[in-house]
């Protein structure tokens, strides 16, 4: 989030959470509670009604039959993919891929404010909401580059011959965190 320190593995954890930033609430006619998102309320409106979906193999119970199901899926399901830095499991394996992007070190690091980002989109999508009308080109192609670090690397590795080189094999790439991912290739 470019409005304070949080930070969402998924486009679709920001979008919410960007709308208490805004100070638009929806509150439930119930009860006192008031929720940024109109799905969020129609929800804790199910909870009124009384109609629950309880799981059958722990305590816990849900008012969304889909929410029981992931519930199930992630707890109680036999197929566990397990993150070999934490012990933390997953019952899907894009769940676990996305999980271990937070363990790795090389955050992508925003040039201009030196705010870090877990994943590039994520970068990319700060820089463009931030920083948008700084533009960098590159003179021999014209491609254009959020930052002037993004455009020396651009040279060094399309028109210098100059990329990080792979000790195993003849590829090469032009960044360093592009050449260590490859690297897991050989391990």
């Amino acid at each position: 989030c470019d409005k304070c320190p949080k930070s969402f593995t998924y486009r679709r954890g920001l979008i919410p959470h960007l709308r208490t930033h805004e100070g638009i609430s929806y509150p439930c006619d119930k009860c006192s509670k008031t929720f940024t998102d109109k799905r969020n309320l129609k929800a804790h409106l199910l909870k009124h009604t009384g109609i629950t979906y309880p799981c059958d193999k722990c305590s816990k119970s849900y008012s969304k039959k889909g929410a029981l199901k992931t519930h199930v899926q992630e707890h109680h399901e036999s197929t566990r993919f397990v993150c070999h830095e934490c012990s933390q499991s997953f019952s899907r394996e894009d769940r676990l891929q996305s999980h271990l992007l937070l363990h790795e070190s090389t955050a992508f690091i925003c040039a201009t404010c030196s705010k870090s980002f877990l994943r590039k989109d994520g970068l990319k999508n700060h820089f463009l909401r931030v920083h948008k009308r700084i533009r960098f080109p590159c003179e021999k192609c014209s491609k254009i580059f959020a930052t002037k670090e993004y455009l020396r690397i651009h040279r060094l590795s399309q028109h210098e011959g100059k990329g990080f080189k792979c000790p195993e094999c003849t590829k090469s790439f032009p960044r360093p965190n592009k050449l260590k991912r490859h690297l897991l290739t050989h391990a």
